[in-house]
């Protein structure tokens, strides 16, 4: 009897002891949790122009944008943000016809190095981009449209291309390219800003992305890079980068005939669900 006692105790202490090896097992048991990765921004421009040649600038032109001005006046809050878009510049002198163009293109930077005891655990993941305020310039120039501003495309680095974007303050910063310079090359464009922006699936992304109205405004695109994240971690890449690029880059065919404002700002976010 009392062998057979001892017996059923052993098998409720085995029973008890599997259970909680079970619950200690990552992704078994328990409620998943999502981190939000850490992130730096970066925000580059570059300028160009056109002069028509058959008119004169007499009295000399008005000082065209400061784009280094511009950025140093924002609040360090507002760093955070990067910019897609565009300003373009018309001389308001009698007589002038001369037009210059500002491309923005917002970039943003996660760190998965941060994160890199997640591999193996993630169960989803999702990029968040979200139009922050509309530009002064919505509806003064085709490719400067409500909910969205001046974005153009989505476009991820991937590990080959990593190293085309460069190391950004997690303050955010600004990268004024010379005219000859490129703007970094990214991998592929993830999807293109719907034009005009309407909310629900967006058809021909190239990763599952569904977009509503923020409530502000502006519009939020929800992305799944659930693969994507996970063959970084896996393979045990040290960031991962995705670009917002400006409606309209140029280039200038004619003189514009007003000044448009279409600096968007971009809040991008990545959001790892996991165990």
């Amino acid at each position: 009897m009392r062998s057979s006692v001892c017996t059923a105790a052993m098998i409720i202490c085995a029973g008890v002891l599997a259970l909680s090896i079970a619950a200690c097992a990552p992704g078994s048991v328990g409620s998943p949790t999502t981190t939000l990765v850490g992130r730096s921004t970066g925000t580059f421009v570059k300028t160009s122009g056109l002069v028509d040649v058959s008119n004169t600038c007499t009295p000399a032109t008005p000082p065209a944008p400061d784009v280094a001005g511009f950025w140093n006046a924002q609040p360090p809050t507002n760093r955070l943000f990067a910019i897609a878009g565009f300003e373009i510049w018309r001389n308001t002198t009698d007589g002038c016809t001369t037009t210059r163009l500002d491309t923005y293109r917002a970039v943003t930077t996660f760190n998965m190095a941060s994160v890199s005891n997640l591999k193996g655990l993630v169960t989803h993941a999702d990029l968040i981009v979200t139009q922050r305020a509309l530009p002064a310039g919505v509806g003064a120039h085709p490719a400067c449209i409500a909910f969205t501003g001046g974005a153009g495309t989505l476009q991820r680095f991937g590990p080959a291309t990593a190293g085309n974007v460069p190391q950004f303050s997690s303050a955010g910063s600004l990268i004024q390219l010379p005219p000859p310079t490129p703007f970094p090359v990214a991998t592929n464009t993830v999807f293109t800003f719907p034009m005009p922006w309407s909310s629900g699936t967006l058809a021909g992304a190239s990763n599952p992305t569904s977009t509503l109205a923020s409530g502000t405004g502006g519009a939020t695109f929800t992305v799944d890079v659930t693969g994507s994240v996970n063959a970084a971690l896996n393979g045990g890449t040290a960031v991962m980068s995705w670009m917002v690029t400006s409606a309209f880059e140029g280039p200038l065919a004619a003189p514009s005939a007003t000044s448009v404002d279409c600096k968007t700002p971009y809040d991008l976010r990545l959001n790892i669900t996991h165990y």
